[in-house]
């Protein structure tokens, strides 16, 4: 970018806290069942329950499990890259829910943009994302920090890569063809990575060049688009949806009672938050978090112990975990110490529980 060009939006869809709606929508994206939904999803340390909570909280990293899942899923052993494309007539603005509509009816698409990055955590965005102008051109890019999810190996941190990316940008690719209405299509895309060996069929499908091994991912569209009016604007509609966002990047806490509120958090990551965090995460005292938690007839320990022995009871049903393995998710320092956890929640040790389950 040289000195000449003007930055006009920037921010980082990939917040590390997010609802469960959109990996629901990429799992209905490529027509995976509830049954395999529901596994995917508790091998990444998710509740069953969760699938039916469209607002249920979870981490940025067990969104990229859930999406290292995916990849290995893919129909007909495409490509990521080519999978996403394929995709592009699928997937849409209302993927976004409320945030979508509000975009729909901004004044112009840099309101548009700007509502988008202010709630970044219902994007379901994996990616840093800067929009800027030049004299010719409008450009969006997306760059992502290499994701460490474990146990993954480099080719698939590579395979997970390319989706993520793919991902965000096809999808703001047609966000911006669901809002503008007016056939304005892009000049080119540019991906950081070698092309796939299964792209010959896509590029007929797309309107303009990809260019594989650029610096980032990048769409580019002429500079028209900035001031292009929006078919859909609406002031009053706009500030009711944004209203709502606002609410729904709440995660909607009004509505429930604070044991849930924890539960719900103490789900969202693995190992799960201590009681110090979790008072951050709702806003409250540590100390305010413990009384009112007494009031409801519970405590944050009770909570915790609920979760990370469903939790573990998930991960213990998988072959693919061993007993070590297991531990280490739930954030214990040792097998003995996650062992002996375990036999106080179910009478039994983990490998006795594993053989009659």
């Amino acid at each position: 970018m040289s000195t000449a060009d003007t930055v006009i939006v920037t921010g980082n869809l990939a917040t590390p806290r997010r609802t469960i709606m959109g990996v629901l929508g990429q799992c209905a994206l490529f027509g995976l069942n509830e049954a395999r939904t529901r596994d995917i999803f508790t091998r990444a340390g998710l509740p069953s329950r969760a699938l039916e909570e469209l607002d249920f909280p979870i981490s940025l990293d067990q969104e990229l499990d859930i999406c290292n899942a995916l990849v290995h899923t893919l129909p007909g052993q495409r490509s990521p890259v080519v999978a996403i494309f394929n995709a592009t007539d699928t997937v849409g603005i209302e993927m976004l829910g409320v945030l979508g509509m509000a975009m729909r009816h901004a004044g112009n698409a840099v309101e548009a943009l700007t509502t988008c990055l202010s709630f970044p955590q219902l994007t379901g965005g994996h990616s840093r994302f800067r929009v800027w102008r030049d004299a010719e051109q409008l450009l969006f890019s997306f760059t992502m920090t290499r994701p460490t999810i474990r146990p993954a190996t480099k080719p698939e941190l590579d395979d997970l890569m390319q989706y993520c990316l793919a991902l965000d940008l096809v999808m703001s690719m047609r966000n911006i063809d669901c809002i503008v209405k007016s056939g304005c299509q892009p000049l080119r895309i540019a991906l950081p990575f070698q092309q796939p060996e299964d792209w010959h069929d896509m590029q007929v499908q797309l309107p303009c060049q990809v260019d594989f091994g650029q610096p980032e991912a990048c769409i580019a569209y002429p500079v028209d688009l900035e001031r292009l009016p929006l078919p859909d604007a609406n002031p009053l509609l706009f500030r009711s949806y944004v209203s709502i966002a606002q609410k729904e990047s709440r995660m909607l806490a009004e509505e429930f009672s604070l044991a849930e509120r924890v539960t719900r958090w103490l789900w969202a990551y693995t190992p799960p938050p201590k009681r110090g965090e979790i008072a951050t995460l709702l806003a409250i005292s540590e100390r305010n978090l413990t009384r009112r938690l007494r009031r409801e007839g519970t405590s944050y320990s009770r909570l915790l112990a609920q979760v990370q022995e469903e939790r573990a009871k998930n991960f213990l049903r998988d072959p693919a975990y061993t007993v070590a393995q297991v531990s280490e998710r739930l954030g214990y320092a040792e097998p003995p110490v996650f062992s002996r956890a375990f036999s106080s929640w179910t009478g039994q040790s983990p490998n006795r529980w594993r053989k009659l389950h």
